[in-house]
């Protein structure tokens, strides 16, 4: 009698790496968790140690495969994890130096040169969208001008689930969603070696892996990583994509026009559309699979927003003790608007200011903390719909989840102010479901994307509109966007203003 199938992932973030078990269902089986260290060195400098990344994750997936049901037969493995960042390993497949992660500005005084002197407008014009300084080739070219003798040294560059992944298999791969900025030409879909060419690097063409589909089996697991966690040899790997990618499709957005929206730390919108699309306001990358793409926007609003108001605003309560404060005013908070920039880096979609900064607007003496609360909500709430506004696609649902997502008040404030409804998912663990939806499509559990969603996602909560309440927020939006703009060469002005007052107090 055969025993019950199940879909072993990694989910490997840049602070945890999960490790999930889940039946071809969709449910969970079993969860094991480390903790990851992030290095700063210098300032700008992100990093992790790559052997210390393999090993937690060969840790989870031994606690995570000890903890499976008696019987239960695993169909494979499936890595997601955080995207771009340079990890780069020798032609022996040691890593070359610790691995640069997605928030490592180093090589921004690269990207500006290739702005400033055209060759990023090549780069966005092979590719379709533009490379951030936290991108494996910027961060590459940091390397061979900053540290030669490493840059010699780099046979492969990998991305964190890659490397991951060859650990597991001893294969160098790279998958679509994390080759398309920059190596991919967009009207092929396939590796584009003059990228190389445009930044002065026409030796580093050798150094990009095998590109798979994120459904295609990679290799199998060695004798050396079953010893090292547990799985059994022999056991296939797929491709996988990261986690923005991987995310969507564990909520069920997986078809052309579906919209995620990530409640966490960060705002993260995307949608999956069919082939590229000529806007460049955001990310967009190949999905490399059914002709799909996914085109993303981050913002760095999101939770921390909400953190400051419990803590400074109340002062006594938690996160979750804002709602019934902020459901104490009405909608528009009185004529209250807020922005929520509170990030020091400022914001980065769906427009790019570094000197952005959160404000209030419209006070009186009659306003009170249930109307500042509120307007907490509401403006993080109007950031998600300017980035949603960027978006190239108009979506019929939007699916939810993150740590926001728990608040029934922010999703209801979302669907009221897109004007569409609001799918919760049921579940904790939307990316590494996404990764097990890829596993189980390419094992041939299902037969596409959208009948592995159907089976295996299901909603927990759903929230309608109510067609009083947009036409409200449609207007609130519009005054909310208009200060917004008003306020850029303001926020430029401060940012002087507050540098030469620095530089002052230190002389």
């Amino acid at each position: 009698m055969p025993g019950q199938p199940v879909l072993l992932t990694v989910d490997a973030g840049t602070s945890t790496i999960k490790a999930v078990a889940f039946g071809t269902d969709g449910a969970e089986v079993a969860v094991a968790t480390r903790d990851t260290e992030t290095l700063r060195p210098e300032p700008g400098h992100v990093e992790q140690e790559p052997m210390a990344v393999w090993e937690r994750t060969a840790a989870a997936l031994g606690e995570v495969t000890a903890a499976l049901p008696e019987g239960a037969e695993p169909l494979g493995v499936s890595v997601t994890g955080q995207g771009d960042g340079l990890w780069a390993i020798s032609e022996t497949g040691d890593p070359v130096r610790n691995a640069a992660l997605w928030s490592d500005s180093r090589a921004a005084g690269i990207v500006d040169a290739w702005a400033d002197d055209g060759r990023l407008e090549r780069i966005v014009d092979q590719c379709g969208s533009k490379p951030y300084p936290g991108m494996s080739l910027p961060l590459l070219a940091w390397v061979a001008r900053e540290e030669p003798e490493q840059y010699e040294r780099v046979d492969t560059v990998l991305s964190c689930k890659d490397w991951l992944q060859y650990k597991l298999t001893g294969e160098r791969t790279l998958d679509h969603t994390e080759a398309t900025i920059p190596y991919l030409d967009k009207r092929t879909e396939r590796y584009d070696p003059g990228v190389f060419e445009v930044v002065g690097l026409p030796d580093a063409e050798s150094m990009l892996p095998r590109l798979a589909a994120p459904t295609a089996v990679i290799g199998t697991v060695t004798q050396v990583a079953a010893d090292a966690t547990g799985l059994d040899p022999g056991l296939p790997v797929v491709s996988g994509a990261f986690d923005v990618p991987a995310s969507g499709i564990g909520t069920g957005a997986a078809t052309a026009g579906g919209l995620s929206i990530t409640l966490g730390t960060s705002l993260t919108h995307h949608v999956f559309v069919d082939g590229p699309q000529p806007a460049t306001s955001g990310i967009q990358m190949s999905l490399g699979h059914e002709g799909r793409w996914t085109y993303a926007i981050s913002s760095n609003a999101g939770t921390p927003s909400l953190e400051w108001a419990a803590n400074v605003l109340v002062g006594d309560t938690d996160v979750a003790g804002l709602e019934p404060i902020a459901r104490a005013a009405p909608t528009g908070s009185d004529g209250v608007v807020y922005h929520p920039y509170l990030s020091t880096a400022g914001e980065r979609g769906p427009f790019v200011e570094p000197g952005a900064r959160g404000q209030f607007v419209g006070l009186t003496p009659e306003h009170d903390a249930e109307h500042l609360i509120r307007a907490v909500y509401e403006g993080l709430t109007l950031a998600i719909r300017d980035c949603v506004a960027h978006l190239p696609a108009d979506p019929g649902t939007a699916t939810v989840t993150g740590g926001g997502a728990q608040s029934d008040l922010w999703c209801q404030l979302i669907a009221d102010c897109l004007g569409c409804p609001v799918a919760v998912p049921e579940g904790s663990e939307a990316t590494a479901k996404g990764a097990a939806v890829l596993l189980a499509v390419s094992q041939g559990v299902y037969a596409s994307l959208s009948a592995a969603v159907e089976r295996m996602v299901t909603v927990d909560r759903r929230y309608e509109p109510r067609e009083s309440v947009t036409e409200q927020y449609t207007a609130l939006y519009d005054h909310f966007s208009e200060v917004r703009r008003a306020m850029e060469p303001i926020w430029s002005t401060r940012a002087a203003a507050s540098n030469r007052a620095d530089s002052e107090s230190t002389e």
